[in-house]
């Protein structure tokens, strides 16, 4: 249309099932100038480039189950669209350590889960159970032993109070040996059990990169479903920055 900027256009759409790297939040523009950012609704975002500049789109719409309240405690559903009838999935809390991920039917899809105190130092904060599929977590860079060490090899009286205060709130973002930012992998777990000692095929990557973006890169054709991806990655984030981000 005359005296219309393309860089106003919208973005093609892009279906959730395409979606290979996303982030997670309001911000429409990734650039150092934050008067030219911009914030639009709270988001699954996946990236696209027009100008030199790298935008941030939205793919997936983030609405808590109770508005006023926060998500980690309330749950949320995740939308195909802005006006929230397209129903993607439902998170719920079940009042443990376990947040229920079902589809529009209500069918179980898997589980993101908030790792026990007792294996913060080796593990990231959470992980993921896909049905039918071998337990999906993080093992933290200076993890001995693989995902399933535990603290009992000589910090097994540590207290759960202490480790508590230094794992628990923005955990997951601790470098690795030597200050260097290593990245988040959630990997299968192989093995069987919580005895499980290594891990088998990475499906979902944090790179954390040092310009302060923060990409979840996920397989386009894998079999982790991404809508475990995208709770997880809106949990963590919920976590990790402090607040929803809305």
């Amino acid at each position: 249309m005359f005296g219309r900027s393309r860089r106003d256009e919208p973005f093609e759409a892009l279906h959730w099932d395409e979606i290979t790297q996303f982030t997670v939040g309001r911000t429409l523009r990734n650039t150092f100038r934050t008067s030219k950012r911009g914030e639009g609704a709270h988001a699954v975002r996946f990236v696209r480039t027009r100008g030199g500049d790298e935008y941030m789109v939205p793919g997936v719409y983030i609405v808590p189950v109770e508005p006023a309240g926060p998500l980690a405690k309330g749950g949320f559903r995740l939308f195909e669209d802005e006006a929230g009838r397209q129903l993607l999935c439902t998170v719920l809390p079940d009042g443990s350590d376990r947040y229920r991920v079902t589809d529009t039917a209500g069918r179980e899809l898997g589980s993101v889960r908030r790792t026990p105190v007792t294996k913060r130092l080796t593990q990231q904060g959470l992980w993921m159970e896909q049905l039918g599929h071998p337990v999906i977590v993080a093992p933290r860079a200076w993890a001995r032993g693989g995902p399933g060490a535990s603290l009992g090899r000589g910090a097994g009286h540590v207290l759960d109070g202490i480790v508590d205060s230094l794992l628990s709130f923005g955990s997951d973002e601790a470098t690795g040996s030597g200050g260097s930012l290593k990245p988040v992998v959630w990997a299968t777990v192989v093995g069987a059990g919580e005895g499980a000692d290594g891990t088998g095929e990475a499906v979902l990557t944090f790179p954390r990169r040092s310009d302060g973006t923060r990409w979840y890169f996920v397989k386009r054709d894998g079999w982790l479903d991404k809508r475990l991806a995208f709770a997880l990655a809106v949990l963590r984030e919920t976590d990790t920055i402090g607040g929803d981000r809305r």
